[in-house]
């Protein structure tokens, strides 16, 4: 076997060392440059798919805790909200949307201010409950939400009933916790609480409701009254109504508590006691009664389904973050009004 003798290697020289030292620096430089342009382009391709997916976006979180009132439901969604208007119109078509005899409605991309869907626009009709929509809007803008309203006689429904939360002459209850009574459960003495705080009378605050709809252009609506209840002079159409949804996703509280299945009602009463009040929501389409198509988020709304009157407005945003209203008025029966939205909602996301 031969033994080979391994020559040592020559120790660097100073001059040798230098030179290695400048060589491995502008090596490790080059590949941070690399690794940043890398970095650079991850995150330029992430911003442009969202981009692509979401404009505009303006949070709305369904937080657990909403106008200081504990609630069921946590989920975050995003909407685009439009300056300008969807316009359209006052009968389109839409293949697989078959509206009923004297049924008025329509479908509004509210994202890309388009209406794909249109039955009787500018037709006038009862808003019913969608009053409260309204109501809840001007509310709001008039009165400090933490501002405490002692309720009077007049604002008491008697014989309560599914349409009252049950408040009674002498309870303090702030603005904040009325709003939600409105948005989740429809409450009227609500109603009657926030309209009298707010406008002095009820018919002050019928004048404030009609100067807001003339602000937000509903030329064809004329309140006269809180509630929602049936007055011949009370009128509104499906497109003044989108006008009033689109209102309301400008204050992402409202929105948040429109969504709200459920909410506790706290209040002090007449005699200094405290008192807290379970509140479940009146829209089936909230609770998760009446399913919804897959993808689809329901952000809030009213509607009334009875032997006598079905009708509904809906605000809901698809998988891509674009958001819609479905406004149906005088569907036949229940059953056509919810098989009217579920027609205009399976389109949202085709």
């Amino acid at each position: 076997m031969k033994c080979i003798n391994r020559k040592k290697r020559k120790p660097m020289t100073s001059k040798q060392k230098a030179a290695y030292q400048k060589k491995m620096k502008r090596t490790g430089i080059l590949a941070g440059i690399l690794i940043l342009v890398v970095l650079t382009g991850v995150l330029v391709l992430f911003l442009f798919s969202r981009w692509r997916t979401l404009s505009e976006p303006v949070p709305y979180d369904r937080s657990t805790r909403t106008f200081g009132t504990f609630a069921e439901e946590d989920l975050l969604v995003e909407s685009g909200i439009a300056d300008n208007l969807c316009v359209g119109a006052d009968n389109t078509s839409l293949e697989g949307i078959v509206p009923g005899e004297g049924e008025l409605g329509a479908l509004f991309d509210i994202s890309q201010k388009e209406i794909p869907y249109a039955q009787g626009l500018h037709e006038k009709t009862a808003p019913g409950e969608l009053t409260k929509l309204m109501t809840a809007l001007v509310a709001s803008e008039q009165l400090e939400e933490e501002a405490v309203v002692t309720v009077e006689e007049s604002d008491v429904i008697w014989g309560g009933g599914n349409l009252a939360c049950g408040l009674s002459t002498g309870d303090n209850i702030s603005v904040r916790q009325l709003l939600n009574a409105v948005l989740v459960a429809s409450s009227e003495d609500a109603c009657l609480a926030l309209a009298r705080a707010a406008g002095g009378s009820q018919e002050g605050f019928s004048g404030l409701m009609n100067q807001k709809a003339q602000e937000l252009g509903m030329t064809n609506t004329m309140y006269t009254n809180a509630t929602g209840a049936e007055d011949e002079n009370q009128v509104t159409t499906v497109y003044d109504t989108y006008l009033l949804l689109n209102a309301l996703l400008r204050n992402s509280n409202l929105v948040n508590s429109m969504g709200l299945s459920s909410c506790t009602l706290s209040y002090t009463a007449a005699d200094g006691s405290s008192r807290q009040k379970w509140l479940d929501t009146r829209d089936f389409y909230v609770s998760g009664i009446v399913s919804v198509p897959k993808g689809v988020t329901v952000l809030g709304g009213k509607y009334s389904a009875s032997q006598t009157s079905n009708y509904g407005a809906m605000l809901v945003q698809n998988q891509y973050g674009d958001v819609y209203a479905a406004v149906v008025f005088n569907a036949e029966n229940q059953s056509s009004l919810y098989e009217r939205i579920s027609q205009m909602l399976q389109k949202i996301n085709s």
